[in-house]
């Protein structure tokens, strides 16, 4: 048997191939000429060069793979140019079902995202909460959905799709960083006040873990949500802090008072400097807005995900930061 993973450079995907490493599967990557290769150092894995906006290559990659893992779903930094930024995103996801579909590809496991979960009340949230579309200011929940409802339509049509919807991710090898930036950021002592929400911190091994299930027991058309801990933005930073050595932000501010300087951050940084990413994400409000703890029986259950202590990830997260001058 022979997997693919696409997004292999990267924080999850680095993660499934250390995985399926373990498991004694092949594996092959596709990357981008310019992709950094430090996540995925001392693994084996045979290299293919492509991109998710070219149809033939993703073709010519999946040649003899039995199994996909797409962890390579488009991610929206800023949230301008709608229109342009989804249409880019459907067609990316479009090309990698297609050329699956044209490789006979047996198996494919989505990486998606809490964000096409619901905020179901008093409840915890679980896979059958409904998404509420045009609730969101930041771009990525948009566009999170509607690449997942592409999936979901593909495995109606009989493309063996299953769907897994990691929460908040920590670990080591956040080469970008993601979820990391606020472990980073909090270890530099960057963040001086908490708009303080819900949260559920999951380690990157246990989704990872979760992935290789996922492609054994995994239900066709199915969605899973991988997700570890139960807590809170402030609590989670004090942890940090209390890890990393440094004071911990004690200071926390309403939601409603960062919107402003969210938008301008956004605008400033993509119309004026052309910063990689703003300082203030909208898409990281729309997160603290929909904070949610999360239900993860299904995937305890048909997968068997397991949960590492909070701890345990924070501590491995700082360590592998600073050892790689991120902080």
């Amino acid at each position: 048997m022979k997997a693919i993973v696409l997004g292999a450079t990267g924080f999850i995907g680095s993660h499934i191939v250390r995985a399926l490493n373990g498991e004694e599967i092949d594996v092959r990557i596709l990357r981008r000429t310019t992709s950094p290769m430090l996540a995925l150092e001392g693994l084996q894995f045979e290299e293919a060069l492509g991109d998710l906006n070219d149809p033939k290559s993703l073709k010519k990659s999946f040649q003899g793979c039995h199994i996909l893992f797409h962890a390579a779903g488009y991610y929206p930094v800023y949230s301008w140019q709608r229109r342009e930024q989804t249409e880019q995103a459907l067609r990316q996801m479009k090309n990698v079902l297609e050329a699956a579909e044209s490789s006979g590809i047996q198996k494919i496991i989505y990486t998606s995202s809490m964000s096409t979960i619901g905020k179901p009340g008093k409840k915890l949230a679980d896979e059958t909460s409904p998404y509420d579309p045009g609730r969101f200011k930041g771009l990525y929940y948009d566009i999170k959905f509607r690449m997942e409802r592409e999936a979901l339509a593909a495995a109606k049509r009989g493309l063996p799709v299953t769907i897994v919807n990691p929460t908040g991710v920590f670990g080591d090898y956040d080469v970008k960083p993601t979820s990391g930036i606020f472990i980073v950021k909090v270890a530099r002592r960057e963040v001086p006040v908490i708009i303080d929400a819900k949260i559920n911190a999951v380690d990157v091994r246990d989704v990872a873990v979760a992935q290789i299930a996922a492609m054994k027991l995994g239900k066709i058309g199915r969605r899973y949500l991988l997700g570890g801990h139960n807590t809170t933005v402030l609590k989670l930073a004090q942890s940090i802090a209390r890890l990393a050595g440094v004071p911990a932000p004690k200071m926390t501010i309403p939601i409603r008072l960062a919107q402003p300087a969210a938008w301008l951050s956004e605008f400033v940084g993509y119309y004026l400097f052309r910063s990689p990413r703003p300082a203030i994400p909208r898409v990281g409000l729309d997160f603290l807005k929909n904070g949610i703890h999360y239900d993860t029986t299904r995937a305890e259950t048909e997968l068997g995900l397991k949960k590492r202590p909070l701890e345990e990830t924070l501590k491995r997260a700082i360590e592998w930061f600073r050892k790689n001058s991120y902080c």
